[in-house]
């Protein structure tokens, strides 16, 4: 997985060149879409197409004689490509935008045989750790991008998969690109693995709100996850306004906030009952906001040196 371009540098030019440079090799384009957020969303765009195939994934139960929310469209001819470009691409630039929950387009790419790729993809989407089973919805770009520092190797098998495709995070522009082939069966993960993985949307959410707070925030999602990791598993924090809280004060401030002087003494004061709800947050609201610069040059010192 690469990241190709960020989000700043994103134009609808250089998208629309991307499709079109995609169809013009391959002599078709596919879509991943999702309409779980807005039944019908595609109708309009479907409806003016000429030559084109689709394939619905049915992963959980839908409607009767409704089109499952999840699925592929292959579009298959110019005239379709020039008549739903401008449609796509605004699509695809909503993902772009923190406040935006719809992603509609999961991604676009070389995926030729679509029965065939939807028998693997329902595999790889009924995932099991210690535990469980459940659907692991690794092709949504607010997960996917995730998966290389979760469970490294095992995200190259998705990567074979996807073979030639690209998406969109809030952040920019991700590329899949593999020739290697790689044995394609159901994901199994370790405890670790998973409790990682059930961060994901809590990382989300801190991007999101942190964004909110200062959109000129420089924010990198690992990092993120990771601070949220460190927060459920060296200090304890379990609930989720607490996790939220923690993690926004990883981007706010440091990465490694808890060690400074001024945090450690207001943690130390005001953080007592550790497992209620809520404990972290309101302890450090004593941490004043004139006082974040303090903090984090202090942070980026001791980080440096």
């Amino acid at each position: 997985m690469k990241f190709l371009l960020p989000k700043e540098e994103i134009t609808s030019e250089k998208l629309t060149r991307l499709v079109t440079d995609s169809f013009e090799k391959n002599g078709y384009v596919t879509f991943l879409c999702d309409e779980t957020l807005l039944s019908g969303f595609f109708d309009e765009f479907i409806d003016g197409l000429t030559d084109y195939e689709l394939e619905p994934i049915a992963i959980a139960a839908s409607k009767k004689n409704s089109r499952p929310a999840l699925f592929f469209i292959k579009i298959k001819v110019k005239v379709d490509l020039e008549y739903s470009l401008d449609f796509i691409i605004q699509t695809l630039l909503m993902n772009l935008d923190q406040n935006e929950d719809g992603y509609f387009i999961h991604g676009f790419g070389k995926v030729d045989d679509l029965k065939k790729t939807i028998q693997i993809f329902k595999k790889l989407v009924i995932a099991k750790d210690t535990k469980n089973k459940f659907i692991f919805r690794w092709y949504d770009p607010r997960v996917l991008v995730y998966l290389p520092v979760i469970i490294d190797k095992k995200s190259e098998r998705i990567e074979s998969f996807l073979e030639d495709w690209h998406f969109v995070f809030f952040n920019g522009l991700y590329e899949v690109k593999t020739q290697e082939r790689r044995a394609l069966f159901p994901l199994t993960f370790t405890n670790a693995e998973s409790a990682k993985l059930d961060l994901i949307e809590l990382s989300n959410i801190v991007i999101k709100q942190s964004l909110i707070y200062d959109e000129q925030l420089s924010i990198r999602q690992d990092e993120i996850l990771e601070s949220l990791h460190q927060a459920t598993t060296q200090y304890r924090i379990l609930h989720v306004t607490d996790l939220i809280a923690y993690g926004m004060y990883s981007v706010i401030l440091h990465k490694d906030f808890m060690r400074s002087s001024r945090v450690s003494s207001i943690i130390s004061h005001y953080w007592v009952e550790r497992l209620e709800a809520n404990s972290f947050t309101t302890a450090m609201d004593y941490l004043e906001e004139n006082q974040y610069s303090q903090v984090k040059q202090e942070c980026e010192e001791g980080y440096h040196g």
